[in-house]
């Protein structure tokens, strides 16, 4: 191989989509005035087109089959974390933060579950969440996340080993699929057209204990009319040891300059023998200091037989628990299989399905960091204390026991969540080729995601009352008490009730609980009844896709061809969980109608260029989307929906035109600019436009109105000195007058591919900017876009009475201005081919410019830039793969700057106002290598490295966690070899 064919060869694997002669989606860059010279013209899969030749105008970035095996990586997820633009707010352990876009809070009917959100993960281009990513497997749509609302699809429901490429853009591509592609697209193209068989097995080993493995089977057979291929997929993936992660104790008061606000470890956590909190706090009005008095009672270790007040010793901070939980993250199980299925019915009609299957099984462990809070009435066997001893509103004496040595004896087990989801899509195609440039596709889609889980722990449930009737003691739990569970819920929960009821309260001793015992064989009776399936739930998504196109060509221009698309699009889906049916009432789904073209002309190219124009494509795409849904807006007579109340629905729709403009244009030989402008628009959520409840209404404060001073007028319901303020109702209800979010884009590409000396140099700098309006927002959200002055002056959200008194706060979903993501990035890369191997280095820079929202359009845009719940001020990539006959190797190396840890940050406006938290991350760099050789023509060998210098992730304190799951992976080193054989 001279130099000109190795540079041609690495052309044909970096460029782009465009032609389609080409079975790979990046071949040699020129202009596609025409379609391809092949007697039978063969379509392929282009992302951000719906033409069958693909748009020159736009520049996906594409990652192959090989590409993926050079990463090392051994997850879609993984592969997602590798793109500069991304930014993994949905994935692993970054689901349990209250602060993220999950926000699980179990017992919250308003909030997803810990089972909803567990072995969930999403893309996120360009920071504007993951709803905004549209994600494609083979071109066409799939049902999102189970029973999540915002729409994304779980990237855990993809196997890695069924992808032969992926393909990104990052430039908006409403206009041609519709919503959700405001931030960008990716599209996974799984492997089809296969003939022969192949096994691959894979195991990695973490130093952080998250091992992995895996098996996968790729085999075809194609005969002279079609082609059926499958590949099965099993992989187990283990939690992380949080010991070998640097989570070593729940003190994190060093970490936020000694505020002990931050020791998180608490008598709450409990002990064997159990603790009473007796811990008091109290203010002194003269010096404005607060008192804080730390101490708990417990028994001495070993004490046996039933205690007397005299009994108890007093400890203080010495005694608190700090445990920290052996597991991080779930353990996961991964079937899937996938099935294409090519045939050619006649010389003209053919026939194409491909189905996906995936079942994920994940288990995690509760965070063993709390104890059991134990409420025993007076008189039960273990309670020497009297009634209201401990608390003037509490007749019971509250223990915090931990159950440490029946954990480590193996007699009873920790509390864990468990959930199965299943991914199922099928796509059915018929293709009717009139000639070499018309054709007509008649598409169909159906796909489901469901998850089923139950959660299981140890909880008490019973809080001890004054029975007035009797003169005793009753057992009481509000929730249970208001018929507030419902199914199999309410039986588990009336269950464990019951058995607790009798435990905590009996006078016997081999019955009643005993939170004073020392080891797992101390007296009393048994604990099993505080361990009980706590919820179990079921949710669910689904999308019913048909679509109709015809591909042409319209007319010849000297300078190429006129390629067109037109066609129409009926889409279906809905949702079911918990969170949404607390809004709805029952499972929503929405319709969607759409009708679409587009068309490429080319200006200048073939036999028509001039000086400053040796080619020159113009691309129009327009899109009309009609949505229509309906939701509960309230009850009959107010009838609370629980309660056998009537719902009174509303219908919605919405309807936006979005069109996309973009150009491709060659001055000369080795220089193009691509340039793009496109409109994108979004429908509100199902809970932003409904609820069952109608109008719902409960008291907060008005804090220091700077409008109506309430000690002028001697109405302040409180006065705290510095404090003062008064209660008025906070009314929350849905508004079907919502707009739909909208965008704009702007994307320009400038490439640099020189010949002569220096071919084999590749400069791209891509720059991206894209602007939301008519965001979606509620009340809490403008609460941190504006100073409060500002707000409570806002008569919509702030309503006054005649004195200037706000009379109610407004809490309703509304559209505010909206907000602006701006980025560029820097790509070069250079081949260089000698005798003894070929040699490419590839640096990437993204700059991240803007990522800031704004309230009204004369606001101040607020930024989160450079924080950890935005984009980092910049990211930088570099890879250097080499090449030598049947060995590769691939270094890559990941470049993150520091930020600002903003998880506990409160900002008003853009302030902080608490600036001695907002504690800076350290930069943080890992390098990644991979070896690939061909042992044989059947047998290739692939060794990875992750980290492989071990490199420990700074301190980042996020909940409970001291690292940020979201930004790096916390499995440490991983070391993988994969084994390839092909028969």
């Amino acid at each position: 191989m001279n130099l000109s064919q190795a540079i041609a060869a690495q052309e044909e694997q970096t460029i782009e989509v465009q032609q389609a002669e080409q079975s790979a989606a990046v071949v040699a860059e020129q202009p596609q005035t025409e379609k391809p010279a092949d007697d039978e013209p063969e379509h392929i899969l282009v992302t951000g087109s719906r033409l069958q030749f693909g748009n020159v105008t736009s520049k996906p970035t594409v990652i192959t089959a090989e590409d993926i095996q050079k990463r090392g990586v051994s997850s879609v997820t993984e592969l997602i974390r590798t793109l500069p633009q991304n930014l993994a707010t949905i994935g692993g352990l970054a689901n349990n933060r209250f602060n993220g876009p999950l926000a699980p809070a179990d017992g919250s009917a308003s909030n997803m579950s810990s089972i909803g959100a567990l072995g969930v993960s999403a893309a996120n281009l360009g920071g504007m969440g993951a709803g905004r990513t549209l994600i494609l497997i083979n071109g066409r749509r799939m049902a999102g996340a189970a029973g999540i609302e915002d729409g994304f699809v779980n990237l855990n429901g993809i196997p890695l080993s069924a992808i032969e490429r992926v393909e990104i853009t990052t430039d908006g591509a409403s206009a041609v699929y519709g919503a959700d592609a405001m931030g960008g697209v990716i599209n996974f193209i799984l492997k089809s057209g296969y003939s022969g068989s192949s096994v691959t097995v894979q195991h990695e080993d973490s130093n952080n204990g998250a091992d992995f493995s895996r098996l996968s089977v790729y085999t075809g057979y194609g005969w002279k009319s079609g082609n059926v291929s499958v590949v099965l997929d099993y992989s187990e993936r283990d939690p992380v040891v949080n010991a070998k992660t640097g989570y070593v104790t729940n003190n994190y008061a060093p970490y936020f300059n000694g505020d002990s606000t931050y020791d998180r470890r608490s008598f709450a956590s409990g002990a064997q023998p159990g603790l009473i909190d007796i811990s008091e706090s109290s203010y002194n009005w003269e010096t404005g200091e607060e008192i804080n008095y730390i101490g708990a009672l417990t028994l001495p270790a070993g004490f046996e037989g039933r205690p007397e007040m005299s009994d108890f010793v007093e400890v203080g901070e010495e005694a608190y628990r700090d445990f920290v939980p052996r597991l991080g993250g779930p353990k996961s199980e991964n079937s899937s299989i996938v099935v294409n299925f090519e045939q050619n019915i006649t010389d003209k009609l053919q026939f194409t399905a491909d189905a996906l299957f995936t079942r994920n099984k994940n288990t995690q462990n509760q965070l063993e960091a709390s104890a059991i809070l134990v409420n025993m009435a007076p008189g039960q066997y273990y309670n020497p204390f009297p009634e209201y001893y401990f608390s003037s509103w509490d007749p019971g004496t509250v223990a915090y026991y931990y159950p440490g040595s029946e954990l480590a004896n193996g007699d009873i087990s920790y509390g864990y969540s468990e959930n199965t989801t299943d991914n199922w899509s099928v796509n059915l195609g018929l293709t009717y080729q009139f000639d070499k440039e018309t054709r007509l596709d008649l598409a169909y889609t159906t796909s489901r995601t469901t998850n089923k889980g139950n959660r299981y722990g140890y909880e008490s449930v019973v809080s001890i009352s004054t029975d007035y009737n009797t003169g005793g003691w009753s057992c009481y739990n509000f929730m249970i008490q208001n018929n507030r569970y419902q199914g199999e819920q309410a039986t588990a929960y009336q269950n464990a009730f019951d058995a607790q009821c009798e435990v905590l309260t009996s006078a016997d001793p081999d019955i009643a609980f005993n939170p004073w015992r020392t080891g797992a064989d101390g007296a009393g009776g048994s604990i099993d009844p505080f361990f009980f399936g706590q919820e179990s739930e079921s949710r669910g998504s689904r999308l019913e896709n048909f679509e109709i196109r015809l591909n042409g060509a319209l007319t010849e221009l000297p300078a190429g061809k006129v390629y067109y698309v037109i066609g129409g699009e009926y889409n279906d889906d809905g949702v079911d969980s918990r969170e949404v049916r607390a809004s709805t009432g029952e499972r929503v789904n929405k319709t969607r109608e759409a009708l679409f073209a587009e068309m490429s002309i080319p200006v200048f190219g073939k036999d028509l260029h001039y000086p400053g124009f040796e080619a020159l494509t113009l691309s129009i795409a327009a899109r009309r989307d009609s949505y229509s849904t309906d939701g509960a807006i309230g009850t009959v007579d107010d009838v609370p929906y629980d309660q056998g109340g009537q719902i009174i629905y509303g219908e919605n729709t919405f309807s936006r035109t979005t069109p996309s403009i973009g150009i491709k244009w060659t001055p000369v030989e080795d220089i193009t600019l691509r340039a793009r402008w496109s409109e994108g628009f979004q429908a509100p959520e199902y809970t932003s436009l409904f609820n069952v409840n109608g109008t719902d209404s409960y008291n907060t404060s008005v804090t220091n109105d700077p409008y109506y001073d309430c000690r002028e007028f001697n109405s302040c319901d409180f006065d705290w000195g510095s404090s003062y303020g008064y209660y008025v109702p906070r009314i929350t209800t849905p508004n079907p007058d919502l707009k739909p979010q909208t965008s704009k884009q702007q994307s320009y590409t400038l490439s640099w591919n020189p010949s002569g000396v220096l071919s084999g140099l590749t400069v791209d700098v891509t720059y991206n900017n894209t602007k939301i309006e008519n965001e979606i927002a509620t009340l809490d959200t403008l609460n941190t876009l504006l100073p409060f002055e500002e707000l409570v002056s806002l008569e919509a959200f702030y309503p006054r009475d005649e004195d200037g008194k706000v009379a109610q706060a407004m809490n309703r979903t509304f559209n505010i201005s909206g907000s602006e993501y701006e980025s560029i990035m820097y790509t070069v890369g250079y081949y260089v081919y000698t005798s003894f191997g070929s040699f490419e280095p590839r640096l990437t820079y993204l700059d991240n410019r803007k990522s800031e929202r704004k309230a009204f359009a004369d606001s101040t845009p607020i930024s989160s830039l450079g924080f950890l719940q935005g984009v980092d001020d910049y990211k930088i990539t570099g890879q250097l793969t080499y090449n030598y006959q049947d060995f590769s190797a691939s270094l890559f190396g990941y470049y993150m700057p520091d930020y600002i840890n903003d998880y506990i940050v409160r900002r008003y406006a853009g302030v902080i106002s608490n600036p001695d938290y907002a504690i800076e991350a350290g930069a943080y760099m890992t390098f990644d290598l991979t070896a690939s050789y061909q042992v044989t023509n059947q047998l290739q060998v692939t060794f990875a490295g992750r980290n492989i210098f071990d490199r420990e992730p700074p301190l980042v304190v996020v909940g409970s966690l001291p690292y940020d799951d979201g930004r790096y992976n916390v499995e440490g080193r991983t070391l993988s070899l994969q084994l390839q054989y092909e028969f």
